[in-house]
């Protein structure tokens, strides 16, 4: 059961430090929003079981959840509620980007620290604000990583994809993600034949997806939230449209395990996903405490853990460490050790990245991906290939519909 406050026994109004997040807990990206929801929960039990914030006589952490609906103006009132009425120490949220923007201005208006979760759009850390950080991947790095896949399989194979297709939601993400995109294949050689932007809750891909056939890319990057992802993976299934190099989404719909249950295997069979945290290390880690954040957002979810709930548990434990180290719910003092942050270690680091300290606009620098590809019914990580197991094999150029299995 998920709770909209994190409730700690009679004594938490009196030494509560109130986190408000700004989180699409319905509307398109809901299944998302729930899942950095439970992530943050998880996070503040575990902090609050462990003592609470030892700096402030172990005052617990209430998380104050705010509904975005996944709409920017519901956003921009959800954070000055959050603020004004009750009245956060910090901030964190709020996953789409066309809502982050405009809600990270309220923030940065009242002086309230916010810690950016999910959200990729570039200009996000690019205002010179100064309450405003992110600890994940801008689009411009994922954006380059998924370059670098490509370029990382082509020199492997000696098979490289000439011609590139883009299907992007028309909001804030997917234009920044496609700018990026148009900017770097430029300078390595691979030739756009396609741009098109998609408005949102589509009923029909197929205008796109006949598009797509004209053009014929040897490859088609992807950027779409998780209702459209799954009506386009599973038209383009039905229509059994052959791409040679594959699709490569950026995460978006397809980190979203509600993606997965919504579409048979074969929809997905072969795609390649730039992921905010590496899937199959999870199995791999002795960590108890992220193990238990695991466990813990998968009782409150009915399914394990996502990259999404991986964020929200990093936002805490990024807001935890600050608090400890500011000794303070002082907005300006907790902004201040936020901006000094340096964290090498520990449960922040659960998303994968080996450091969090941020540059001077607010971007972690550390942030990176890792891109998968769908093998056997399992996401597993092809690049960087340090990352990649031994037992992984990249399938490249992908088979046509005709020869996979089942067909």
């Amino acid at each position: 059961m998920l709770f909209g406050v994190l409730a700690a026994g009679p004594a938490l109004a009196q030494s509560a430090v109130k986190i408000g997040c700004a989180l699409p807990l319905s509307g398109g990206s809901a299944t998302v929003g729930n899942q950095t929801r439970a992530g943050a929960l998880a996070a503040a039990e575990q902090i609050n079981a462990a003592g609470g914030i030892k700096a402030l006589n172990g005052a617990k952490l209430e998380v104050v959840f705010g509904d975005t609906q996944s709409k920017a103006d519901i956003g921009v009132t959800e954070t000055e509620r959050l603020v004004t009425r009750e009245n956060v120490a910090a901030l964190c949220g709020a996953f789409n980007s066309a809502v982050t923007f405009p809600a990270t201005e309220v923030a940065e208006r009242y002086k309230t620290p916010w810690v950016v979760v999910g959200s990729v759009k570039d200009e996000i850390t690019e205002r010179n604000f100064k309450y405003v950080f992110r600890i994940n991947n801008k689009a411009t790095y994922d954006a380059r990583e998924q370059l670098d896949a490509l370029d990382l399989l082509a020199k492997e194979t000696g098979k490289k994809p000439k011609t590139i297709a883009m299907l992007y939601e028309g909001s804030d993400w997917g234009r920044s993600h496609a700018a990026n995109v148009k900017r770097f294949a430029k300078d390595r050689g691979y030739d756009i034949v396609l741009d098109e932007a998609a408005p949102p809750n589509q009923v029909d891909f197929s205008n796109q997806l006949l598009k797509i056939r004209g053009a014929r890319p040897d490859a088609v990057i992807v950027a779409l939230y998780t209702p459209d992802h799954l009506l386009f993976s599973r038209q383009l299934m039905e229509q059994r449209l052959d791409l040679p190099f594959g699709i490569h989404s950026v995460g978006g719909g397809t980190e979203d395990p509600a993606f997965y249950k919504g579409l048979p295997q074969r929809a997905v069979d072969y795609v390649f996903v730039q992921e905010d945290w590496q899937i199959d290390k999870l199995q791999q880690t002795n960590d108890k405490t992220i193990l238990a954040i695991a466990e813990r957002t998968k009782e409150m979810l009915g399914y394990g853990m996502s990259a999404y709930a991986a964020q929200g548990a990093s936002a805490m434990y990024v807001l935890a460490d600050a608090l400890e180290r500011s000794g303070s719910t002082d907005r300006e003092k907790l902004r201040d050790a936020i901006a000094a942050s340096d964290i090498q270690s520990g449960p922040a680091l659960i998303t994968g990245y080996g450091r969090i300290k941020f540059d001077e606009q607010g971007q972690n620098t550390h942030a990176h991906g890792v891109i998968s590809q769908n093998l056997n019914g399992q996401r597993r990580t092809i690049w960087p290939l340090e990352n990649r197991g031994s037992e992984t094999k990249p399938v490249w150029p992908v088979p046509a519909w005709s020869e996979r299995k089942g067909s």
